[in-house]
C-alpha cells in the first residue's frame, strides 16, 4: 500500500512542517509499503528521509505561475466553479475572491492532473494508494476532482488553523465541495472538529480529531534558581502571533515592579526579528532584557529548554490550530501563559498554566507573568502539570500510531 502525501515545502530544510511532519512519517512508514512525499514548492535543502520514503518532485515543478494559467482555463468553467461564484455573489466580484479563486482552481487542476499522471507512469491503480493532504486546500480539492475516473481513490486530509477557520481567512472557494470529496477530514483539535460539524452538520460522518504531537524529550526544564522571570516564546515572528502585544505585556510587567528581573526569549524567525531586538535594547528598562536568536530545529529548541532555566512559556496569538510550540513547550514540562483562543483552550488548562482573554491588554498579560513570580509554589506544580498535558493528549507515539491506524481503516473500506 502507497501513501501520497502531499505538503507545502516538506521534506525540504525550511521553516515549519519539518516540525510538524517528521515524526509522524516516520510512524507512518511502519504502515505503508510505501511513502511518497510531494510537495508544492522546490526549495535548495532536501532532509534525509527513512528507507522507504521518497520525494516526488514533478508537482512542484508544474505550480509554478505561468503553468497555472491553462489550468485555470481548463477548469474554470466546471459546474461546481460557477456554482460558488453564483453562491458568493457579489463577494464573488471582488478582487480577493477573484485571486483567490484563481490559485485555488488553478491549483486544484494541476494536482488532479498530477495524480492522474503519476499513476499511469508507476503502472498503479487507485486502490492501491491513499492521498493524504496535510493543509486542507486546493490540492485536497483537486484530488476530488479526480474521484469519478478513479472511484476507488481515497482521499483525507487534515485541518489547522488557516485552512480551516473560513472567517479568518476567507474566502476559501468550493469548501462544502471539497469536504463531500474526502472520505475524512481530520481537524488537529476537538474545537477543529466542532467547528466544522456546526458549520457543515451534513457531513458530520467525515470529521475527527486528530491530535499533533511531539517527542519524548528526555528529560526536564528546570525553572530559575536565582529570583529572575525567565520567559520563553516560539513562533514565526508575524502579525497573528503578536509580538507586539508581547513585547508590551513583558515591557508592562517590567515597569510595574523595576525589583524584578526578567528575561524574555523568543524563539522563530521572520524580517522583524531586528526590529525588535533593537527596540528592547532601547525601551526596556535596566531590570529586562530580550533576546531573539531566530529560528531553532526542534531539536535544537529542545535542548535549549533542557538546559537553560524557563520558567513560563508565552503565546499571545489573535488565533491558533493547536500550536506545536506549546507541545513542545510542556512537554519540557514549562507551564503556560496563552490567550484563549483555537486549540490553545484545549492544550492549556489550570493545571499546566494560565489562560488570558482573547484580546488581553499588556496589563493583564503583565500580571499573568507577575503572577509566575508571586505565587511560585503554584506555578511550580504546573510544570507537573504540563508534563501531565503532554503525556495524556500530545505525546507523538501515541498520537501519530492512532491516525496511521485510522489511514489503514479508511484504505479497507
Amino acid at each position: 500500500m502507497i501513501l501520497l502525501v502531499f505538503t507545502n515545502n516538506y521534506p525540504y530544510d525550511t521553516v515549519g512542517e519539518q516540525t510538524f511532519l517528521g515524526g509522524e512519517i516516520r510512524i507512518l512508514k511502519k504502515y505503508f509499503e510505501r511513502i511518497v512525499l510531494v510537495p508544492q514548492r522546490k526549495h535548495e535543502k532536501l532532509l534525509p528521509l527513512p528507507e522507504g520514503v521518497e520525494v516526488n518532485l514533478d508537482f512542484a515543478e508544474q505550480f509554478a505561475f505561468v503553468k497555472r494559467i491553462p489550468a485555470f482555463l481548463f477548469s474554470l468553467f466546471r459546474m461546481d466553479v460557477l456554482i460558488d461564484v453564483r453562491d458568493r455573489f457579489p463577494d464573488s466580484l471582488s478582487l480577493e475572491y477573484l485571486k483567490k479563486v484563481f490559485f485555488f482552481v488553478s491549483g486544484a487542476w494541476q494536482a488532479r492532473i498530477w495524480l492522474r499522471d503519476f499513476l499511469e507512469r508507476e503502472q498503479l491503480s487507485s486502490s492501491d494508494v491513499v492521498c493524504y493532504t496535510y493543509w486542507f486546500i486546493e490540492i485536497t480539492m483537486g484530488l476530488g476532482w479526480a474521484k469519478p475516473e478513479l472511484p476507488q481513490l481515497k482521499i483525507v486530509s487534515r485541518a489547522h488553523g488557516y485552512d480551516l477557520y473560513e472567517e479568518l481567512y476567507k474566502p476559501w472557494p468550493l469548501r462544502l465541495k471539497s469536504i463531500s470529496l474526502l472520505d475524512a477530514l481530520f481537524a488537529d483539535s476537538d474545537m477543529g472538529a466542532r467547528y466544522l460539524l456546526e458549520k457543515y452538520p451534513q457531513f458530520q460522518e467525515k470529521y475527527q480529531t486528530a491530535l499533533l504531537g511531539v517527542p519524548e524529550p528526555g528529560g526536564l526544564s528546570q525553572p530559575s534558581s536565582d529570583g529572575a522571570l525567565r520567559i520563553v516564546s516560539c513562533s514565526t515572528i508575524n502579525p497573528i502571533k503578536r509580538i507586539d502585544l508581547l513585547f508590551q505585556g513583558v515591557l508592562s510587567a517590567a515597569k510595574m515592579r523595576s525589583s524584578q528581573q526578567i528575561e524574555w526569549t523568543h524563539f522563530g524567525g521572520g524580517e522583524e526579528r531586528r526590529r525588535w531586538s533593537e527596540r528592547a535594547a532601547k525601551e526596556f528598562p535596566p531590570n529586562a532584557r530580550a533576546s531573539f536568536p531566530g529560528y531553532q530545529t526542534q531539536q535544537h529548541l529542545i535542548q535549549t529548554y533542557l538546559n537553560t532555566p524557563a520558567d513560563v512559556f508565552v503565546n499571545v496569538s489573535s488565533t491558533e490550530g493547536t500550536p506545536v510550540s506549546i507541545m513542545e513547550a510542556i512537554s519540557c514540562g514549562i507551564p503556560v501563559i496563552a490567550t484563549a483562543v483555537g486549540g490553545n483552550m484545549e492544550i492549556v488548562q489550570e493545571r499546566n498554566g494560565l489562560l488570558l482573554s482573547e484580546n488581553p491588554t499588556p496589563e493583564e498579560i503583565a500580571d499573568a507573568l507577575l503572577s509566575v513570580c508571586d505565587h511560585r509554589e503554584e506555578w511550580l506544580k504546573k510544570r507537573q502539570g504540563s508534563r501531565e498535558v503532554w503525556q495524556e493528549r500530545y505525546n507523538e507515539t501515541t498520537n501519530f500510531e492512532a491516525f496511521a491506524q485510522k489511514l489503514v481503516e479508511i484504505r479497507k473500506r
